[in-house]
């Protein structure tokens, strides 16, 4: 099969540190090589044959021609694979083919360079092979990227370390490929393959200068083993040393030799492609092999390497080779169950990964049969049946039909190769810790308010949060008051809970217990109380030491709960919903809309000292700790987000001991969700003394633990909530009115809320009773049931002894109900009954009142965007269409990831992931999108990464700034009626539209968007998330249970498991503290005035954080790369909400365009926010209909050329637009495609011929397009 491999040569900015940040290289040398010089699909250069000058480095100096690296390339071109890739090998017993095609054969048991980087210093690779006596090799050593790998036999040393495969770090990736084993440059400078039977093979780019026997690319291709200077090589590879220096024994030949090695290659080998040009050297090798020791079998590794080469065809003739009769080469023998194949599986399908990407056609070694998958979980690599594979959960392996509990009481049964769950009846949970709150859907956000806010309201309750700057010699927001509205009926019964643990409530004579037909409220310890509603909404309240709200909604009863809780629906999405029915951008402009009153804004926190950043930090890092008192929890809660959390929090706080044992314990009801329980973390630091009588337990509920609970049912007990710790009674002793502990007998009794002592006589009418061990022992038994001024406003002066409270509501907060109703009257100035005060003060009626969204008013009739939704305020409200939008999902940098549905992580893991597809767990899918960073310097920052598109019957590679198509199998259409996808330059970035509603943006660098349609919805599952709504189930894995953290989840989705999971990641900040503080004054930028139009609308706290990590790289190049490309990301994000801001400068994240100009062609123009705006010869309409305006240069074509050829990105007039076919095809030129078609380029389009054969079908279908094409090509 003719692969075609579809290149795009992409220029790099190179910056540099000359006292501000970067100058970019604009002038001097542009090298040139191979893949540059526009190669046609006839295999000529600007009409001539190719030849020697065609693959040299050319060097231009000062060219007027040459482009900067901002301005776009021209469309990508078709050439040959073997074009800018070389392969040399050698194998049996001391034959080589080096990589212009020479094969000679030689033995000697001295050390030889096999293959070095040829220049004077600083070479990136040196690989040299030892073999013994006998020839077989016996040592293979490579030095790359600064890792020495040494192979003696079945030992691989890696910098002096034994190793085992699969072994990857930083820079280098060692994995099984069928019977071979593979060294990957994770750079992508070569790759090295070597086998147990002496089989070694080196794959490289072109570019590099080659020395030793793999030769190099600069002779004649084909030259044969009798060359004279074959010596002289030889020699001039040699190792200096003790070895005697050792010269070719001449070829020999025999009649039978000639005839077997003729037959065998002939029939097998000579039509494969890598085969057939050099086919006179592997006979003349052959031969001297068999006729040198009289044996067949000694040309039996020469038969292995040519099946191995032809397998890059795919299946064919070769396989069959084993089993001629004349072949006499022993079979490889494999383990039990498996068979071995000359074409099989390159990455072999197994119980972790049922549908495997493959990235080559086939490969030689010991697979499973077919039907079955290799058992990669369980450890014995046996071949199994799809319904008994294993499956793995926390680090357990179960057998297929296994039960295991899953969360909220689940039940997941290992099924086909992955678990298959009950659905989890989990409550939906919202916190309130301080400023961070974490909504219903699990959207979290920070909120440094100074207000009332309502923070959730239902059609029959609410709750609202008094959230304040903490007390006096503290920075940060804290929570005061929580208040809980039931207004199910009248009157309404309000709840206060205090800071201190009280509650204010007519009706609540006892602190800490009351019971109602609404509500039930009980302390199961001094640290908490626990309330349930009548519609079964409960609330633990954390009182020490310092106030935080956790709300759980039962499970899958959603509601369109509205607040800073968001709605309760399972759609991230839509939890920033403000009070005004629009959908806010940001969580300030959301959580300001839900203030009860007009208020000051809060101020963000900030660390108080040194010295308590040094507290925070040495003792918030226990969360992480391998072996400390979390671990157990690291698989189920991810600690990373509250260990930062924790040190932000700790660092604000006066109190930093309390601060610190608080996030502490957030994190430990984090875990007591997951019903993952931790006992014995506070240690000596957090140690919690309790009052008298009182001892402190971890997991503590109020069931039966006060003396009334000996009068009555507990209805405490029906609460089902997290287990809560404090201090609490001993146990056998119960809490009594007072709040102290006693023993059963001196328990007082309670009947209908009166407390009676114990030993009491009491005489109720004609009954008689007494108080004992809490109960009331009655001669006749009781029955316990329970018996049934200006701006047009009013003065208010409350004469009258029955008039309530008036409310005064805004029209920002008409829409919060108030907590305020029923309670005594109030004198002062409130607007008449109906009206509402808008932003000058004034009473107006509610449908005059102006809408607000994004910080901003907007009048009746005003209309905004909203995503692809419009917005229109009627009577003071939102009215916002509902369609479906379309969903992206971001990586960037060393692996920032944001998914489809909204949730944020890094994983950068060191193979290849699946970034997005559509098999999830079946055989059969229509797409892939696979990535994998790339490194570039000694610790291995990421600076690009490659993406492979799998899509119908090719791959799409993006790596190295080019875009690379290999096609997969013989399509079936014609090409030109076939396009699967269409690529445009746009700006700085490529970007890919594919038919099936996929669109792929790439910088060219480390950036890759992918959007998608809204039909994929829910349809799709990688490192990108589900695209369901719901980011909660976003770390689902490959075998469909949740992962706890990142690398749980990005592990899960390698494409091999020849790859070894990431166990730990670190980051730029982590390896190098010394570059932070640089890095937080330079990613300043986002947070100050440059983008304060976009604040409010885009949060720019992901992308600082993000720009941070980036920037404290490991050299200069990496820091500004990684810098301008986290500001870019977030200047486009404030591009898609209609903020432009055009950030960049000389000497900030330059990008020239105008300096390029010419006279007579495009004029080239920087655009932050921009589109294509000239007509283009594919379209002929002015501007591409694509999502984003993204920054780069575009070209201003004048009125006498005005279409943008995309194919060479010149402007021209209409006739003179070229077309595209496997290369660019000038107007008027003639292509024939794969269906023997001959097609003219007219118009910047092909017009093909219509064969006889199929012409009135089409006539018939595309009348009056088809007859214009068949009169048009006929009469040519």
């Amino acid at each position: 099969m003719k692969h075609l491999v579809l290149y795009l040569a992409v220029a790099f900015c190179i910056f540099c540190e000359a006292g501000s940040l970067g100058g970019l290289f604009v002038g001097g040398r542009l090298k040139l090589t191979s893949h540059n010089l526009g190669l046609n699909a006839l295999g000529k250069v600007d009409g001539r044959p190719r030849d020697r000058r065609d693959t040299e480095s050319l060097e231009l100096e000062d060219n007027p021609d040459e482009k900067g690296s901002h301005v776009p390339e021209a469309t990508p071109k078709y050439s040959e694979t073997n074009e800018i890739i070389g392969e040399a090998s050698t194998w049996g017993k001391g034959t080589y083919k080096t990589f212009d095609g020479r094969v000679f054969s030689f033995k000697s048991s001295c050390a030889y360079t096999f293959c070095r980087h040829c220049i004077e210093s600083g070479g990136e690779f040196n690989i040299e092979i030892k073999r013994k006596n006998d020839s077989d090799i016996e040592k293979i050593t490579v030095r790359i990227d600064n890792n020495d790998i040494t192979v003696w036999g079945d030992i691989i040393l890696v910098n002096g370390e034994s190793v085992h495969i699969p072994y990857n770090n930083k820079l280098i990736h060692l994995k099984k490929y069928g019977e071979y084993n593979v060294l990957d440059s994770r750079r992508g400078i070569l790759t090295l393959m070597w086998d147990k039977h002496n089989k070694v093979s080196l794959t490289i780019h072109k570019q590099y200068p080659t020395c030793g026997l793999c030769g190099n690319f600069n002779s004649t291709p084909g030259k044969l083993s009798m060359d004279p200077d074959i010596n002289e090589h030889i020699a001039s590879s040699r190792i200096p040393g003790d070895c005697p220096s050792t010269g070719r024994k001449a070829e020999q030949i025999c009649k039978d030799g000639m005839q077997h090695c003729d037959k065998i290659i002939g029939a097998y080998f000579a039509q494969c492609g890598k085969v057939a040009a050099l086919a006179d050297g592997y006979r003349r090798v052959c031969v001297d092999e068999l006729c040198g020791s009289g044996q067949r079998e000694a040309a039996c590794d020469t038969f292995a390497e040519l099946a191995r080469l032809c397998a890059a065809d795919g299946p064919g003739a070769f396989e069959a080779w084993r089993n001629d009769s004349d072949v006499t080469c022993e079979k490889p023998r494999c383990p039990e169950d498996h068979v071995y194949k000359e074409c099989g599986p390159s990455n072999p399908p197994t119980c972790s990964n049922v549908a495997p990407f493959q990235d080559s056609e086939c490969v030689s070694g010991c697979t499973c049969p077919e039907g079955y998958l290799l058992d990669d979980i369980g450890g014995k690599g046996r071949c199994v049946l799809k319904a008994d594979c294993p499956c793995e959960a926390g680090g357990k392996v179960y057998q297929a039909g296994d039960i295991r509990e899953g969360p909220c009481g689940s039940q997941c049964m290992c099924q086909e190769a992955k678990w298959s769950c009950t659905e989890a009846l989990c409550p939906g949970r919202c916190k309130v810790e301080g400023s961070a709150i974490t909504t219903f859907d699990g959207v979290k956000y920070n909120h440094p308010g100074d207000c009332h806010f309502l923070a959730i309201h239902d059609k029959d309750w609410s709750v609202s949060v008094e959230l304040r700057p903490c007390l006096a010699g503290q920075s940060g927001t804290c929570l005061h008051s929580v208040t809980l509205l039931l207004n199910s009926s009248v009157p309404v019964d309000r709840y206060v809970i205090n800071r201190d643990g009280t509650i204010s409530n007519d009706k609540i004579r006892t602190q800490g217990h009351y019971y109602s037909d609404k509500i039930q409220i009980s302390k199961p310890s001094t640290s908490y109380l626990q309330i349930e509603t009548y519609s079964h909404i409960k609330m633990q309240i954390q009182i020490s030491p310092v106030m935080q709200l956790y709300v759980s909604m039962p499970p899958n009863q959603f509601t369109d709960t509205v607040g800073l809780c968001g709605s309760y629906n399972n759609k991230a999405e839509d939890d920033f919903m403000s009070s005004q029915h629009i959908l806010e951008k940001t969580s300030q402009a959301f959580a300001d809309s839900w203030e009860m009153a007009s208020c000051s804004k809060g101020t963000p926190a900030s660390c108080l000292s040194i010295e308590k950043e040094r507290f925070a930090d040495q003792h918030c890092g226990v969360l992480l700790e391998s072996r400390g008192p979390f671990t157990s929890c690291h698989a189920v809660v991810n600690p990373k987000p509250y260990y930062e959390e924790c040190k932000r929090y700790t660092c604000t706080c006066e109190n930093s001991q309390d601060c610190l044992c608080t996030m502490l314990g957030n994190y430990v009801k984090a875990c007591a969700e997951k019903e993952t329980y931790l006992l014995g973390w506070r240690g000596d630091l957090c140690e919690q003394s309790c009052p008298s009588g009182l001892v402190f337990k971890y997991n503590v509920k109020a069931c039966n633990r006060s003396c009334r609970s000996l009068s009555e049912r507990d209805r405490s007990c029906d609460v089902e909530d997290v287990p809560v710790d404090g201090c609490t009674c001993p146990d056998g002793m119960y809490q009594n009115n007072e709040g102290d502990c006693v023993p059963k007998a001196q328990c007082d009794c309670y009947l209908n809320d009166e407390v009676m002592h114990p030993g009491k006589l009491i005489q109720m009418d004609d009954n008689k009773c007494v108080c004992q061990d809490g109960i009331l022992l009655c001669q006749i038994p009781l029955d316990l049931a329970l018996k049934n001024c200006s701006g047009g406003a009013e003065y208010i002066d409350c004469k009258d002894p029955k008039a309530q409270r008036r409310v005064d509501s805004s029209c920002s907060t008409r829409n919060i109900p108030s907590f305020d109703e029923n309670l005594p009257c109030r004198r002062g100035c409130y607007c008449p009954v109906g009206q509402v005060r808008d932003s000058k003060g004034n009473c107006v009626f509610p449908d005059d009142c102006p809408c607000s969204f994004g910080g901003r008013e907007y009048g009746q009739g005003s209309v905004t965007s909203v995503g692809c939704n419009t917005c229109t305020c009627i009577k003071g409200a939102w009215n916002c269409t509902q369609n479906e939008c379309q969903t992206t999902c971001h990586i960037y940098g060393e692996g920032h990831v944001r998914t489809f549905d909204g949730k944020s992580y890094t994983f950068d893991g060191l193979c290849q992931y699946s970034f997005l597809e559509d098999y999830c767990g079946r055989e059969n899918g229509s797409f892939r999108i696979l990535t994998e960073s790339v490194p570039c310097c000694e610790d291995g920052l990421t600076c690009s990464r490659k993406v492979i598109v799998a899509f119908q019957d090719q791959n799409v590679v993006l790596h190295d700034g080019k875009v690379t198509a290999v096609k997969t199998a013989e399509s079936k259409e014609c090409d030109l009626n076939d396009n699967a996808y269409s690529v445009h330059t746009v700006g700085l970035y490529l970007i890919m539209k594919f038919t099936n509603g996929i669109t792929v943006i790439w910088d060219k660098n480390t950036r890759v968007s992918v959007i998608l349609d809204p039909q994929w919805n829910g349809k799709v599952c990688g490192l990108c998330g589900n695209n369901n709504g719901d980011l909660k189930d976003d770390f689902t894995t490959r075998y469909s249970s949740m992962a706890a953290g990142a690398l749980e989840f990005g592990n899960s989705w390698k494409t091999s498991q020849e790859c070894s999971d990431t166990l730990e990641q670190t980051f730029p900040c982590d390896s190098n503290p010394y570059c932070k503080a640089w890095a937080v004054r330079k990613c300043e930028i986002i947070r100050d005035s440059t983008f304060r139009e976009c604040h409010s609308k885009v949060d720019p706290t992901a992308y600082y954080e993000a720009c941070i990590e980036e920037a404290c790289a490991c050299d200069m190049e990496g820091k500004y790369q990684g810098f301008c490309t986290a500001v870019a990301m977030y200047s486009e994000a404030c591009s898609a909400v209609g903020v432009c801001v055009p950030w960049r400068k000389p000497d900030l994240c330059p990008v020239y365009c105008d300096y390029y100009n010419r006279a007579g062609e495009c004029s080239w123009h920087y655009e932050p926010c921009g589109t294509i705006r000239a007509k283009t010869c594919k379209d002929h309409v002015i501007g591409q209909k694509f999502s984003a305006l993204l920054e780069g240069c575009y070209a201003r074509c004048p009125e006498n050329a005005p279409y943008l050829d995309e194919n060479t990105m010149k402007c021209v007039s209409l006739s003179q637009c070229s077309c595209f076919y496997n290369d660019v095809i000038p107007a008027g030129g003639l292509v024939q495609d794969n269906c023997g078609r001959t097609c003219y380029c007219i118009a910047g389009e092909l017009v093909c011929n219509v064969p006889t054969t199929t012409a009135t079908s089409i006539v018939s279908t595309t009348a009056g397009k088809a007859i214009s094409t068949v009169s048009s090509t006929t009469s040519t």
